[in-house]
């Protein structure tokens, strides 16, 4: 399939690892990537504290930049954003245009579960994990039935995950309870969003798990800062680092 990658400004600045873990993973898998240019901030931010007007340019040139792109799907390691450029796309431009981009966005996740399942891994990652379940992820876009969900029980993430050998998979006590990032809820909320934070990565640490494993990078760099604050014997890891290395 053409790829065209989808990366928002979180990653690109402060965790570029995930981006090439990606792009990589994706290469392996015999797809080929794109990287469509002039990519900018979702407006989740912006969006998040109510200032609609003021996301309209930023999100509208992100858009842009996908409009007429000739591909297949276009794939994004990072739940939340994802979420948010669905929404914004949506609230700024019903153009056929813009609904044709918003119908080829996948989280990696969700790509590689429902679209373009990984058929074999070749490497063990033999280690203990402790998944995290971030919130945009289980109940914006069903990666996983949420705690409260009353039908049968699924996860898309254990799935891809599942099939890599010597994985050992584990969750935390409340596994899909928020870790306390929530974008500007983290600079509300310092206080409230610390202490979720830090709750969140001890309950990882009683796993007995060595890394914990997520799909959200904003929430992943927010349990990174609580696990290290607390000298916690864990290592941070976003999915697609995980696949890439077991492909």
């Amino acid at each position: 399939m053409k790829i065209a990658l989808f990366i928002p400004c979180l990653v690109n600045q402060l965790m570029p690892d995930v981006a090439i873990a990606t792009l990589e993973l994706l290469e392996k898998l015999g797809h080929e990537v794109i990287f469509p240019q002039g990519q900018t901030c979702c407006g989740q931010p912006m969006t998040n504290s109510g200032c609609y007007n003021e996301a309209r340019n930023t999100t509208l040139k992100l858009l842009n930049s996908f409009k007429g792109v000739e591909c297949d799907a276009i794939v994004c390691p990072a739940a939340s954003c994802l979420v948010a450029a669905k929404e914004n796309f949506h609230e700024f431009d019903n153009s056929p245009q813009a609904q044709a981009v918003i119908a080829k966005l996948y989280e990696l996740t969700e790509f590689l579960h429902d679209v373009a399942p990984i058929a074999q891994f070749t490497k063990a990652f033999p280690h203990r994990i402790s998944l995290q379940m971030s919130c945009h992820g289980v109940r914006m876009l069903g990666l996983a039935s949420g705690s409260e969900f009353m039908g049968p029980a699924f996860n898309k993430v254990e799935a891809v995950l599942c099939n890599i050998p010597g994985i050992e998979i584990c969750y935390p006590d409340r596994k899909d309870e928020c870790c306390g990032f929530g974008g500007t809820f983290a600079v509300d909320e310092g206080a409230v969003s610390a202490k979720m934070g830090k709750d969140k990565a001890r309950a990882h640490a009683d796993t007995g798990a060595e890394y914990v494993v997520g799909y959200d990078p904003s929430c992943m760099l927010h349990l990174d800062g609580m696990i290290r604050r607390q000298q916690l014997p864990l290592q941070i890891r976003h999915i697609a680092q995980i696949i890439n290395g077991a492909l």
